[in-house]
């Protein structure tokens, strides 16, 4: 990379910089660190104003996870509470790393649910992220519930039937955010 990175500065013409040149000049700034501020710090902007910066996210038409585990609860002995399994195990997943710790499955108690899986086999018409209209006001959606018959809305403690939400935006391809 380094030889590249100099002969790409010699064919434009431009001038190399450093991470602690541009560190330091935007504290002197007073900047927070982000992206956005490293570039203009490095175009040597002071006191120009600025555009606001376009995030741009690339959302897939399909989520490709169809399968969800659900692991195991027990009662942990040592608190009397519910947890999962993974909290209450050795630390060892694969036999050719030595990641044993203390060994915590003697604090399992009994099981309260068993492990399972979730498959979805259908494409549910929401999908997480998306914009509906509900009673007059405009929320995001969390998920599907109920095998699509209802949707979990970001702000609303219960589901709503799917029948009573219209959609507004879909979260679709290239999203961009102004922030």
């Amino acid at each position: 990379m380094s030889m590249v990175r100099w002969r790409l500065v010699e064919a434009v013409g431009a001038e190399a910089t450093y991470g602690y040149l541009t560190k330091g000049r935007r504290i002197e700034l007073g900047l927070a660190k982000s992206h956005a501020h490293d570039a203009f710090v490095i175009a040597r902007g002071s006191t120009q104003r600025r555009a606001k910066p376009l995030l741009l996210e690339q959302v897939r038409r399909n989520r490709r996870a169809l399968q969800t585990f659900y692991d195991a609860k027990y009662i942990d002995t040592r608190t009397g509470e519910v947890v999962k399994a993974q909290l209450l195990n050795n630390g060892r997943r694969t036999r050719n790393r030595n990641l044993s710790g203390e060994n915590l499955r003697r604090y399992r108690g009994p099981k309260v649910t068993k492990g399972r899986v979730s498959i979805r086999r259908q494409r549910y018409p929401y999908q997480p992220g998306d914009l509906v209209r509900y009673a007059g006001q405009v929320y995001q959606v969390q998920g599907m519930k109920s095998y699509g018959a209802h949707v979990k809305l970001v702000g609303l403690s219960k589901s709503v039937n799917v029948r009573l939400v219209s959609p507004r935006h879909w979260r679709k391809g290239i999203c961009v955010q102004v922030r």
